[in-house]
């Protein structure tokens, strides 16, 4: 795969740089740091939010672990709650590449009522069901939200544990996002490509930019997608998507969200 390779999705997301705010909540994890050296823990804040990286309400119900250096599961070491944002404590010791991880976590669920042949989510008016609707049927969400950390170096073993049903496969290593060169990824759906799909990528601190970023693009037909960034910083990439829940669910549909965040090195 050629890096120096501008794709037509990046060509998308260079036309699509908006100033518009994320739309709906969307869970993160957002460690103090990507990079280590001689530490031996790092702090890690997990919250949804629609201005990245300011948490709204708290990440609750999840299922937080850390993958270690050698792919292996581990947990953290405290976890306290808030309102608005839980505060995770994970020990660094080893060398290597750690991801920290919500899990999946299964969240809300609401009636989606069929009215003139659309469905129409009752969450708003409690669930309530309009009296003119024909069928109507249960929806869950379901998210999964990823960062990661490099100690003196990076490992792979951690970035190609998957997780969850739509899963964001970095295919360049996270602790290598740099400026000016692309960062390549996919998007997967029960392990097959998600092709024509619609990403979003947000910056962390874009509201003191003149102009807010945020950029959509979609994948191509084998799901990948390679991004350029112009800016350092800390950016989120994530995406929705809904289906029927797999056979044996006590739910119709699932929404289903997943995020990545990473720093873009200068």
């Amino acid at each position: 795969m050629k890096k120096n390779c501008l794709s037509p999705a990046l060509l998308a997301l260079a036309a699509t740089l908006i100033a518009a705010p994320a739309i709906a909540h969307t869970s993160y994890m957002l460690p103090s740091r990507f990079v280590a050296n001689n530490e031996r823990m790092i702090t890690i804040e997990a919250a949804f939010a629609e201005d990245f990286f300011v948490p709204d309400v708290a990440v609750n119900k999840a299922d937080f672990h850390v993958i270690k250096p050698d792919g292996t599961r581990a947990d953290f070491d405290s976890v306290n709650p808030h309102k608005q944002l839980v505060i995770l404590e994970a020990d660094i010791a080893e060398e290597g590449t750690y991801r920290f991880t919500t899990g999946v976590r299964r969240g809300r669920r609401s009636t989606l009522a069929m009215v003139d042949g659309e469905w129409v989510n009752t969450f708003a008016t409690g669930n309530k069901v309009p009296e003119n609707a024909t069928a109507t049927k249960i929806r869950e969400t379901e998210t999964v939200a990823d960062a990661y950390l490099s100690k003196k170096g990076p490992t792979r073993a951690p970035v190609d544990v998957q997780m969850g049903r739509l899963v964001l496969q970095p295919i360049t290593h996270p602790s290598d996002a740099f400026l000016g060169e692309p960062f390549e990824f996919q998007l997967l759906f029960d392990g097959e490509p998600l092709a024509g799909h619609v990403m979003n990528i947000d910056r962390g601190g874009a509201r003191y930019d003149a102009s807010k970023f945020h950029g959509e693009a979609p994948t191509d037909d084998d799901g990948m997608m390679s991004v350029e960034f112009d800016k350092a910083g800390v950016y989120i990439i994530w995406t929705r998507f809904s289906a029927a829940a797999p056979e044996g669910a006590d739910v119709d549909e699932r929404g289903y969200t997943t995020s990545l965040i990473l720093e873009v090195q200068g």
